[in-house]
């Protein structure tokens, strides 16, 4: 009945579970092709289909291979996925209750209190929003119940097989998931350990025995999946992640939106903080902690976690020395349902101690969230119910007390409150009048059709042409400067854009040796900034493009529209609700890609690459093979300096500053708006009816003339200091980023060039809350408002609940070319760096371009120790090497998911070069004889080959599988063995 009525919204909503972000970007998308390799046979190995290749196991493993309820997706129809996504939802959710039921029943409680406690942990807020964002994290969920249950019966000196089995279940769901169940299990079974010890003797070291034992077997059993996923992990992107984002403490916002996250839900916070906790809940919570030496070990568990919760280094050190993320808090779920049991077998007993502190402790939050709020109560409406359903659980139990209820009476009120409670917090997320996260979630049946529609069917004319291609799409395909999704993998046309919690090292090591702007750990390509050589270094052959970017937008050079039978290829748009372009598709495509293997017959040595700069690393890849140690028998390339720096001068725009009285009533009549195009009512129309307040200055005159000579400074100072090269961008004193203008001094000199903007030392100044209290005093002045005691409070209240993270956007707009990089803030938990240096390609044209233009948003200013404009020019030569290199190519090529094949001729030793992306699990022969292989351009598989005619081989096999599935063999026969063993004695001894 819960399950019915908290999703059922979504039925009113006509939403599936599927979340516009990572849900249709990452989960739908795995999941289908999850499922055709299930019904393919094909788990592990090599997969072409995961951006620029990578291995199954390693890429998937965090997702679906180690969730045994993704495979039952495999009994659903094709056509039916969604629907099976959405029903093994539920299915997690209704198991992890389950699960806890399971737990709670050997510890003794009363059974109405174990069914309290199994709901307040099943619809905890926790599981309430992971369940509509990432399902897959129900599963710790499910797994840390079991987990305390075989602590448990090792403690009650029982068998350690279920907890072997357990653990063995926890390292094969996800790796992530196994560090923090890791870290979760040890402290339950010391807190438990001394718990217990209380009340019975124990052998100490027999029972450590029995727990390093049981996490050793189940290491044994998960062997087959860990060993590998760990492998990968070690080896990817994320290996480097800066520990808690160089967060010391949280923000001072984090703090003050913690106590409104108690009891509510829906509310926006910041840091995967989603407590949500059902009213008795936190009244049992202020119980235990009342009577703190009666349930001291649960107890000091809760104030480990309260502490844990307030320091960044606690959630780093959780999430394995990275991000400061408070995921990890999905332990305390069950402590905090124990509390729920262990006050719901002690209603009966309560004193009027406890209930006075019960009371205090409720007026006590309700106090802290008004004072949180800046002295007042400007929560959504759907808090109040929460709050409501609070004091109306307060209100029972003391009524209950007072008039000597029976405990069925007081029970049954109590879980009609519990389910009113549970439902309201559901609602609290999934309801468009409350949290709103209904609005984030796709319409029923989008997935699945934008799944097939994603390039309008163009991936049919890709996948009919012979040969292994890659392709990509074109910037603001989908109108965004990124590519959002993996429906590539789906289609078949070798997209190399990949969007994956694991990603390979290698990879992303090439993409920021070449200072690709769209570098991110989990995007380490994307697509590839569009730029020229790194599109045909990685073999795209296509690209997608919307029919109306045709002849307005540049595309990277040699890039031409395809065609079949002397017609453009295009294809008509398939409309998507919501998520479709609203154009068709043209293909476009390259004769300059290069293959997947060809023959460098020149190399480059390390430190030869490391002293030139992204881009003449990205030509120099044109000229000869990038190789770590250098290679006997193959020449050294001369590499030329491909590229030529273009001189400008930087025009700040004016006419967006209010710098002098006339741009104030400027101003003004623009409706107290400097951007025209922004300008919602005509300047007639302010006259006519507002004339005093849009356009007369001659109050306050001197204020204004004060901060207007403010504006005229700052322009004269930014004219000053980027006087030879743009070093500042700044915004005016009311907080508006001004536009700026870079100017080419020989246009005629970015005539078929790829013209890039290079900024480096870059440095970021973010909005203070004083900063940000001034520039809306300014706004005031200048809009002729009053900046009263009430807008000031509200404004620090905004300021101090919304403080700067450090996130901003740059924006460049050149001839055809609109592109942008965004510095993710210190409070993204995914994909965080603190960019110091960004190389932005403008596109190429083979006209020239007059001046770039250039905004920012989301801080006060940014400096720059250097800002170059760099063209790089292609023609004719560049095509001729590029296609001497496609001559170099592997002869009679064949590409299978975990083989590659082809011969050389070859007159002289060379380089075997290709862009599969580096991995140990490639396995070299020439001629049937094994080679070593080696890194190639910086991420990629390679090899030197002799002079002669040869047979080249490429096999793969996912490293550490072997190993793995030898360690469940064996952990199996243990638990097997072991197992047995323990039965047939305590038969025996019955």
């Amino acid at each position: 009945m819960l399950v019915a009525c908290s999703y059922g919204i979504f039925i009113l909503t006509g939403k599936s579970f599927i979340w516009e972000g990572d849900g249709l970007a990452q989960h739908f998308p795995i999941l289908e092709k999850f499922y055709s390799w299930l019904h393919s046979g094909s788990l592990t190995g090599w997969s072409w289909d995961l951006g620029l290749g990578a291995d199954k196991l390693t890429t998937f493993s965090y997702y679906v291979l180690g969730d045994p309820f993704s495979y039952l997706i495999a009994f659903f129809p094709h056509a039916r996925i969604e629907l099976g996504y959405n029903l093994l939802i539920l299915l997690r959710l209704y198991v992890s209750g389950l699960a806890f039921l399971f737990f709670a029943r050997q510890r003794g409680f009363k059974t109405a209190s174990q069914l309290f406690g199994t709901l307040t942990y099943t619809f905890t807020g926790f599981s309430l929003y992971v369940s509509i964002r990432h399902p897959f994290f129900l599963l710790p969920m499910i797994l840390f119940p079991l987990l305390a249950f075989g602590v448990d019966h090792v403690l009650r000196g029982k068998s350690w097989v279920p907890l072997a089995i357990f653990t063995g279940l926890a390292l094969v769901s996800n790796f992530y998931f196994a560090y923090i169940l890791a870290i979760g299990s040890l402290i339950y079974a010391v807190l438990r350990y001394f718990s217990v010890r209380e009340h019975r003797s124990l052998n100490t070291w027999p029972v450590i025995g029995k727990l390093v034992g049981a996490g050793f077997a189940g290491f044994m059993l998960a062997g087959v999946l860990f060993i590998p996923s760990l492998l990968g992990v070690m080896s990817s992107t994320r290996a480097t992640a800066k520990f808690a984002n160089g967060y010391f403490v949280y923000p001072f916002s984090y703090y003050l939106r913690l106590s409104n996250t108690m009891v509510t839900t829906g509310n926006p916070m910041r840091f995967w903080v989603n407590l949500g906790l059902a009213g008795i809940t936190f009244l049992a919570l202020v119980y235990v902690l009342r009577h703190f030496r009666r349930y001291l070990w649960l107890n000091i568990a809760i104030v480990m976690m309260a502490v844990g919760t307030l320091i960044p280094a606690v959630a780093a050190i959780m999430n394995g020395g990275t991000t400061p993320s408070q995921r990890w808090l999905l332990l305390g779920c069950l402590a905090f349902s124990l509390a729920v049991m262990a006050f719901v077998d002690n209603l009966t007993n309560l004193d009027r101690g406890d209930l006075t502190t019960l009371m205090l402790s409720t007026l006590g939050l309700l106090l802290v969230v008004w004072l949180s709020n800046g002295f007042i109560f400007s929560n959504h409406p759907h808090d109040f119910v929460q709050y409501g359903l609070l004091l109306m659980t307060l209100g029972i139990v003391l009524v209950g007390h007072f008039y000597h209820w029976s405990v069925e009476r007081t029970g049954a009120l109590l879980m009609t409150c519990l389910a009113l409670n549970l439902i309201g917090n559901a609602y609290g997320y999934f309801s468009p009048n409350a949290g709103g996260a209904s609005s984030q979630l796709v319409t029923r049946g989008v997935s699945t059709k934008y799944q097939k529609n994603f390039y309008d069917g163009a991936q049919a004319y890709v996948k009919k042409q012979k040969g292994f291609a890659r392709s990509a799409t074109s910037k603001y395909y989908y109108f965004t400067n990124e590519a959002k999704t993996n429906m590539g993998m789906n289609l078949g046309t070798h997209d190399i854009m990949s969007y994956f919690s694991v990603e390979n090292g290698a990879v992303g090591d090439f993409s920021q040796k070449l200072d690709n702007s769209q570098f991110k750990m989990n995007k380490p390509i994307n697509q590839a900034d569009s730029r020229t050589t790194m599109s045909n270094l990685l073999g795209v052959k296509y690209i997608f493009a919307r029919n109306n970017q045709i002849g307005t937008q540049a595309f990277p050079y040699a890039y031409q529209v395809a065609k079949r039978n002397g017609k453009v290829v295009k294809y008509r748009d398939q409309p998507v609700h919501d998520l479709g372009n609203n154009y068709g598709t043209t293909v476009l495509k390259s004769k300059d890609a290069l293959p997947l293997a060809y023959l460098q017959t020149s190399q480059i040595n390390s430190k030869q690459f490391a002293g030139m700069n992204g881009l003449n690393r990205e030509q120099a890849l044109t000229y000869g093979a990038e190789v770590q140690k250098p290679v006997s028998g193959v020449k050294t390339a001369t590499v030329p300096d491909s590229t030529k720096s273009i001189d400008y001068h930087v025009e700040p725009d004016k006419t967006m500053v209010v710098d002098s009285l006339g741009q104030v009533v400027k101003f003004r009549q623009q409706g107290n708006q400097v951007d025209p195009e922004l300008i919602t009512t005509t300047q007639t129309s302010l006259r006519q009816k507002n004339q005093d307040r849009s356009v007369n200055i001659t109050n306050d005159r001197a204020r204004l003339k004060k901060l207007a000579q403010e504006n005229a400074k700052t322009l004269a100072h930014n004219e000053k200091v980027n006087a030879n090269e743009l070093s500042t961008m700044t915004s005016d004193n009311m907080g508006n980023p001004m536009t700026y203008h870079l100017l080419i001094d020989r246009p005629v000199s970015t005539k078929h060039t790829e013209l890039y903007l290079e900024l480096d030392g870059i440095k970021a100044n973010r909005f203070s809350v004083r900063d940000k209290y001034h520039h809306e005093k300014n706004t005031k002045a200048f809009s002729n408002q009053a900046y009263t005691g009430i807008a000031r409070m509200q404004t620090l209240r905004s300021a101090l609940w919304n403080q700067s993270d450090g996130a901003y956007t740059v924006t460049a707009t050149s001839f055809q070319n609109v592109t942008s990089f965004n510095q993710l803030g210190q409070g993204n938990l995914s994909d965080y760096q603190n960019k110091q240096r960004v190389l932005l390609n403008l596109g190429y044209s083979p006209t020239r371009r007059q001046k770039i233009k250039l905004t920012f948003s989301g801080v006060q200013s940014l400096k720059f120790k250097s800002a170059k404009l760099v063209a790089v020019p292609f023609n004719k030569a560049y095509s001729t090497r590029m296609h001497k290199l496609q001559k170099q190519g592997l002869k009679n090529l064949k590409v299978k998911n975990n083989l590659v094949k082809g011969s050389t001729n070859s007159q002289a030793a060379s380089v075997l070069t290709t862009s599969i992306p580096y991995s140990q699990g490639w396995k070299l022969t020439v001629d049937g004889h094994e080679q070593p292989t080696t890194k190639v351009n910086v991420g990629f598989v390679g090899a030197k080959i002799p002079a002669g005619k040869h047979q080249i081989r490429l096999a793969y096999r996912t490293p550490g599988l072997k190993l793995g599935g030898l360690l469940t063999l064996l952990g199996v026969l243990v638990v097997v063995f072991i197992g047995g063993f323990q039965f047939w004695w305590s038969r025996r001894t019955k």
